[in-house]
């Protein structure tokens, strides 16, 4: 089993995908999006026991609030749910880690709808593309410069959406399958679809200007992030990489999942590893977020 530092210290540097755990370490308890939930939850004057809660994934309990509005409410959920971040900031670990990508020209994908990452240097938005939707920025990254190569330049891309395109914003089990919906038409769909090309022997694909050309082709460290039961986008994300590697090549490079010891998850090691994926386990979230390889 490899260590955090291993990883980081290979020559071939990962991609990183982060999340809401790099706010919650060292956010005193403010930054857990569990806790907005339930901001918006009183709010909305639904009370929920502990066992209901319990029942419900987040996706499934923000649908439900969703259904709790008033009809005729000026805003969306999603504004409401990005205006309860607005106080947050980065600390001296986000600046680390985006240091560290930006000093070797990888990329990150972060589940964050906050834009902590990018505020830790000031990057500008930048978009990939002539098109574009406010509803799936997904050609829309952060970064001190525009880039062409997506696989070995530094950017900040944002998968679940941000903060300043609230409809972009993925909360609901709606919205998740709505991403499904989007992204299998293009895996799958046509002569310019992700499949069509990989049988081809091709790289190019109607997503390749976008972040999930990064997920599929990059290799990947995974940290902050349960990827929990209810991650169904995400799932099918790295569950569609697995089965594209059973037909092509063109993409070998590994995924390494960061938890805590104990967390528990090694319970769910099957599925990871049917993914590909390689567990790595810390003693503490210290060890992630404040590993002196993000100084190297």
């Amino acid at each position: 089993m490899a260590s955090l530092s291993t990883v980081l210290s290979q020559e071939e540097k990962p991609a990183l995908l982060i999340g809401n755990g790099i706010n919650i370490h060292g956010g005193g308890g403010t930054s857990s999006w569990d806790r907005l939930l339930q901001k918006l939850s009183t709010r909305q004057g639904l009370q929920l026991t502990p066992q209901e809660r319990e029942e419900m994934s987040n996706t499934e309990f923000f649908d439900i609030l969703d259904l709790a509005r008033e009809s005729g409410h000026q805003n969306n959920l999603q504004s409401e749910f990005c205006k309860l971040m607005e106080d947050w900031n980065p600390t001296s670990h986000h600046k680390r880690i985006v240091t560290w990508a930006h000093q070797h020209q990888r990329p990150i994908i972060t589940v964050n709808f906050d834009e902590n990452l990018s505020r830790t240097k000031n990057l500008k938005l930048f978009r990939t593309g002539k098109s574009f939707t406010d509803y799936y920025p997904w050609g829309s990254y952060f970064s001190d410069q525009k880039i062409s190569d997506l696989h070995s330049s530094f950017a900040i891309w944002h998968a679940h959406g941000m903060m300043r395109y609230a409809r972009s914003i993925r909360l609901g089990l709606t919205d998740y399958m709505g991403s499904v919906q989007r992204a299998r038409s293009w895996v799958y769909n046509g002569d310019n679809s992700l499949r069509a090309k990989i049988k081809k022997g091709h790289q190019s694909w109607r997503g390749s200007d976008t972040w999930l050309d990064i997920l599929f082709f990059c290799p990947i460290l995974i940290f902050g992030f349960s990827f929990g039961k209810d991650e169904n986008f995400l799932r099918w994300l790295f569950l569609e990489r697995a089965k594209l590697q059973k037909i092509s090549n063109q993409i070998t490079d590994k995924i390494w999942f960061v938890e805590r010891t104990s967390d528990n998850s090694l319970s769910r090691k099957l599925f990871f590893e049917r993914l590909g994926v390689e567990f790595v386990t810390v003693d503490s979230y210290s060890d992630i977020y404040e590993n002196k390889k993000w100084g190297v």
